[in-house]
């Protein structure tokens, strides 16, 4: 094979390449590429403020469970060890010290 068929059928090779590829992304809507735009205006607006807003102080109400591990945690308890006292998995203490921002 010579220079010019070889270039002849790289020409034809990328055209069936660019047809077979549309017809991929008719038949999967997933293989359409998507849009990696990210919406930068808030974090413009505060980075010009100085940074990310705190998060407001959660109102919510403690629990029986989430006052004794509050009380646990304020008195340096680490979590394993107070959800050991408790009788709760150390999981379920974790969730109640996110949930409630524990300590407080």
């Amino acid at each position: 094979m010579n220079e010019q068929e070889r270039v002849k059928y790289e020409e034809l090779y990328r055209q069936k390449w660019e047809q077979q590829i549309k017809k991929d992304k008719k038949d999967n809507p997933r293989l359409v590429t998507s849009n990696r735009y990210i919406n930068n205006t808030m974090h413009k607006e505060n980075g010009s403020k100085g940074g990310r807003p705190r998060k407001e102080e959660n109102k919510l109400k403690l629990t029986k469970d989430a006052e004794v591990l509050n009380r646990m945690l304020q008195r340096k308890m680490t979590l394993g060890d107070a959800a050991e006292i408790m009788g709760i998995s150390r999981k379920w203490a974790s969730t109640l010290k996110n949930k409630y921002d524990l300590p407080r």
